[in-house]
């Protein structure tokens, strides 16, 4: 995990390393586990349907189905590689159970990936409020293309690695007070003090999560400024039925975006704020479990507030299902073995 735990106090520290989780009662433990795993499964089948839609519906692969897809890989990113990580840590706590070149690597990766996948979700988010705006402005030759959304894709996935280069390079596996290994990372010492340390914190809040937010704020208050004035008590103020639909979706899609973006935030606020006062500050394990289990559970909302607010994904998602189910009866009379790829 990216923070450090305390055993006998159950509080977190930054100063020296401790533990939680570690003498839970095992009611504790199962309940928890249950929990993960239950979002674990929602999020991995709704992002692995999300993704399946483009593949599935040629009609669907739009700039802005394309950057929901976006954001169901980053979501499942945290769901096989993170999630498990935190499963493992309510039942064995700290320890680092994959040992030698493997254990390291996974010790570099799997932390590393999921602040990666975090920050990808935040930039994708403020990609999709532009895209709202873009088609709701009159300036047509300005909107989002596919072209564009998959530039945009490779430029989010490699800056959110590279500011994170330094997590990656400090990870490092170290023997704990009982000899078990311990995944850590040793930021003070590749910035020389705590206070470069802090710099380095506080310029990736204000980069990745403040700006961001002010600018999904922003953009998606001018887009519901420009929806309201194209609309007459009753009824769209166009005339011509192919506008007045297009309106009609574009504000059926804004809805559902402002959804998963205020989903988002929700989920992730305690994670967010824990995170940059993290530092000098005791937080009780409890606390700390449910700050990463809200901010994990929005993996495993997302998909279903396609499904509450989006027809066609609804649609999208059935198909998908019966034919999965037909091939599996399918497979089954003939009694061969189902891949799970197929």
């Amino acid at each position: 995990m990216d923070e450090n735990f305390t055993t006998n106090s159950t509080l977190v520290s930054y100063r020296k390393f401790t533990i939680c989780f570690e003498s839970d009662h095992p009611a504790i433990k199962v309940s928890r586990v249950l929990a993960y795993s239950m979002i674990l499964l929602i999020s991995l089948a709704g992002n692995t349907l999300v993704i399946g839609v483009l593949w599935q519906d040629r009609k669907m692969r739009k700039p802005v189905n394309y950057l929901m897809a976006n954001m169901a890989a980053a979501d499942l990113a945290i769901t096989v590689i993170y999630m498990p990580r935190m499963i493992s840590s309510v039942i064995r706590s700290y320890e680092w159970l994959v040992k030698g070149t493997l254990g390291l690597a996974l010790c570099k990766i799997v932390p590393t990936l999921h602040l990666v996948s975090i920050k990808v979700s935040i930039l994708t988010l403020v990609f999709l409020s532009v895209e709202r705006f873009l088609a709701v402005s009159v300036f047509m030759g300005n909107k989002l293309t596919v072209h564009r959304v998959k530039i945009i894709f490779l430029l989010v996935w490699l800056t959110s690695l590279a500011v994170h280069v330094p997590n990656m390079y400090t990870l490092k596996l170290t023997r704990g007070q009982k000899g078990d290994l311990i995944c850590r990372a040793y930021l003070n010492k590749f910035f020389g003090s705590s206070k470069g340390r802090r710099i380095y914190d506080n310029t990736l809040a204000a980069i990745f999560y403040a700006i961001p937010l002010f600018l999904i704020i922003l953009l998606y208050s001018l887009t519901a400024t420009k929806l309201r004035k194209r609309k007459v008590p009753g009824d769209f103020a166009m005339a011509d039925g192919r506008k007045t639909r297009r309106e009609k979706i574009n504000a059926n899609v804004f809805k559902m975006l402002f959804a998963v973006t205020l989903a988002f935030f929700t989920c992730w606020l305690a994670y967010f704020i824990m995170r940059k006062g993290i530092i000098g500050i005791s937080i009780s394990c409890n606390v700390l479990f449910i700050r990463y289990y809200l901010a994990h559970a929005n993996s495993a909302i997302t998909p279903c507030l396609y499904i509450i607010f989006s027809q066609k994904y609804r649609r999208c998602f059935k198909s998908i299902l019966t034919r999965l189910a037909c091939r599996i009866r399918g497979r089954g009379r003939s009694g061969t073995t189902v891949s799970p790829i197929s």
